[in-house]
């Protein structure tokens, strides 16, 4: 039967694009699928056989602007009104074309306002570790403790809001509920407290979808090895990382490429050895099908499509969520962490190196890679989806 699904994002990178394989299965399979979005993702979602419906988001351009450290102790209020916004654009279009389900980023609180008010069911998608008693990144990691200003204002405001939307005005159990199915778009090996998530919870791995729209890439020698760099191409700020980079692994026996993202310019950077490429951007997943190792952030996106394709990381993270996901991938033998207090020019040859030469990481990474390879996570999280509303009739 062919059904109405909504999914409401987040606008980032990291948060879009696990979906798209997820939708993209679901359009094939000829469901009616619509997509909140901001105007940079619309072409993607459109590509992906569904339907843009966009708004303009509190976020702004937040797909290549995100929020530093110091910033993120404010998300909780910023996701607020992003979501108070967010209905008010977006209910128009719905109220005349009701959705049978909505598809949810954990993040994008909106869409628990809109159902909650319209009594449409809800399935929520983590493209981060998922949450349930036992585990949460929040508790484990947290960017703020409870009485920072900024928490204790998002709270209040959060108390006052759930009424409008017909939901108790109770903050912690709005920020604490667990929907009857989630969608992690993580192999279960790799969250944290897997063993404790049930049969609400379905593990995916990563939906990676290919991204025609960012052109290809092939390694400039078939004969050299390739190493990757990049602190996302949402990166602000640190050019000195890049500088050191260059230092460390210029006429090496490395093939590197490094992408910049938006906020640091290739030419500040000054000239480059023959064997280092800089570039802001750069088609990940294509470069990925050839590097030998991934220096990174740390971001799940970037580590999920690592480990996808079998390559070990080096990471450097920059924020308590890219520091969780660094622990993890250094807690399963699959990469080492470089904090950033610790990062040099030698330090990033030795542990490069360290990391290459070590047999059981290589075994670890390749079983991963089978592991994930062995499950069609579009279809896993597709079938889901189905079964899910098909109990509903």
């Amino acid at each position: 039967m062919r059904r109405h699904i909504a999914f409401f994002n987040f606008p980032a990178v990291g948060h879009v694009n696990p979906t798209v394989g997820m939708i993209e299965e679901l359009a094939k399979r000829g469901h009616r699928v619509t997509c909140t979005v901001t105007e940079h993702f619309a072409p993607i979602m459109k590509a992906a056989g569904a339907e843009p419906v966009r708004y303009e988001s509190v976020f702004g351009d937040f797909y290549r602007v995100p929020l530093t450290p110091e910033e993120t102790a404010g998300e909780g209020l910023r996701s607020l009104n992003e979501a108070i916004s967010l209905v008010a654009q977006v209910a128009p279009f719905y109220e005349e074309n009701r959705p049978d389900v909505i598809v949810h980023d954990f993040m994008a609180w909106g869409a628990r306002f809109f159902a909650a008010k319209n009594g449409i069911p809800l399935v929520r998608t983590y493209p981060v570790f998922g949450a349930n008693e036992h585990f949460s990144i929040r508790e484990k990691f947290p960017v703020a403790g409870p009485n920072d200003p900024q928490i204790v204002e998002a709270v209040r405001k959060l108390a006052g809001v759930l009424p409008q939307f017909g939901l108790p005005a109770d903050p912690m159990g709005f920020l604490t509920h667990i929907e009857k199915l989630a969608v992690i778009f993580l192999p279960r090996e790799f969250q944290y407290a897997g063993e404790t998530f049930d049969e609400r919870f379905v593990f995916t791995g990563p939906c990676i979808a290919e991204r025609p729209y960012q052109g290809t890439w092939q390694p400039a020698s078939p004969d050299r090895p390739v190493l990757l760099i990049s602190l996302g191409t949402s990166a602000r700020g640190w050019p000195e990382f890049f500088q050191m980079a260059i230092k460390a692994f210029g006429d090496s026996e490395w093939d590197v490429l490094i992408t910049v993202g938006e906020h640091t310019d290739p030419a500040d950077l000054g000239p480059l050895p023959a064997n280092v490429d800089v570039r802001r951007y750069a088609p990940q997943l294509d470069v990925l099908r050839h590097a030998r190792l991934f220096i990174n952030h740390g971001g799940m996106n970037s580590t999920m499509e690592s480990l996808n394709n079998g390559v070990p990381m080096v990471l450097v993270p920059q924020t308590n969520e890219q520091r969780a996901n660094a622990l993890r991938v250094e807690e399963l033998g699959l990469g080492r962490l470089l904090a950033k207090e610790d990062v040099t020019v030698e330090s990033l040859r030795e542990v490069a190196a360290r990391v290459t030469g070590d047999a059981p990481v290589a075994e670890r990474v390749r079983a991963m890679r089978e592991r994930m390879r062995s499950v069609d996570g579009p279809a896993v999280a597709a079938d889901a989806v189905e079964t899910y509303l098909a109990g509903l009739d």
